[in-house]
């Protein structure tokens, strides 16, 4: 039942941050697009981990996923946030 509610708030944070994208007009390339839904997928595969894990009292498991999954997450998400905010401030200058 979280998982679900889990969904429908992520489906609706998502369809927020696409309006919100389209209403500013930022401009987005196809390759960050992909950039930012695979670092929200590495995002979920964090949280399914490190919660699994501790339900099975794994927790060296679980903090070891976050480190190997957080690092790639992190940089995808801050290169898919930072090309499009520094070729809108090259256009505006």
């Amino acid at each position: 039942m979280w998982w679900f509610l889990f969904g429908l708030v992520l489906g609706a944070g998502i369809l927020a941050l696409v309006l919100w994208i389209r209403a500013r007009k930022i401009r987005m390339t196809w390759y960050e697009w992909i950039m930012g839904l695979a670092a929200l997928l590495l995002i979920l595969l964090i949280l399914q981990n490190f919660v699994g894990s501790i339900v099975e009292e794994e927790t060296r498991a679980a903090w070891m996923g976050v480190l190997f999954l957080g690092i790639p997450a992190v940089i995808l998400g801050v290169l898919a946030v930072r090309l499009p905010w520094q070729r809108r401030m090259r256009s505006k200058a």
